[in-house]
């Protein structure tokens, strides 16, 4: 009678058990909290709440930029394309009783295509650069700043 070996089987199923967990674990390593999208030529405007030091963005309404400034406890935020640059300016605008930085993600599809951190501030428009090639920016990781010289 001839046995079939057992040990070379036991790799393949433990590599194909962990490939199957991987996603399910990257998921939840990835928790980016709640987001907010606009697209090119776009602006949002936003509520936020800060409780206990953390931010809570609501539901947005979208407009032209310049359209929609932003009302006590708002932030708006803009995405304008400018020529053929490859760079667009994200500028936001904030009302709000602490500065709130977040996170905005250019991307294509769902391939994130390039990132960069907004930092709150409260006397002024916040202004950044951004991959002017993105199709959507989605915002997210809201949290309450030590405004713009303490976020670089």
């Amino acid at each position: 009678m001839h046995k079939v070996p057992r040990a070379p089987l036991a790799l393949p199923l433990g590599a194909l058990a962990f490939l199957l967990a991987l996603p399910r674990a990257m998921a939840v390593a990835q928790d980016i909290g709640p987001t907010i999208d606009l697209r090119p030529g776009q602006e949002v405007t936003f509520p936020v709440t800060i409780t206990d030091g953390k931010v809570t963005p609501g539901a947005a309404r979208a407009s032209k930029p310049g359209a929609a400034p932003p009302k006590e406890g708002e932030i708006t935020v803009g995405f304008v394309k400018q020529g053929l640059s490859p760079y667009a300016m994200l500028v936001a605008t904030e009302k709000t009783s602490a500065p709130v930085d977040f996170i905005a993600a250019g991307l294509i599809g769902n391939i994130k295509i390039d990132e960069v951190k907004l930092c709150g501030r409260l006397e002024a428009p916040s202004s950044t650069r951004i991959a002017s090639g993105s199709w959507r920016i989605s915002l997210s990781r809201f949290s309450v700043g030590e405004g713009l010289q303490a976020c670089r």
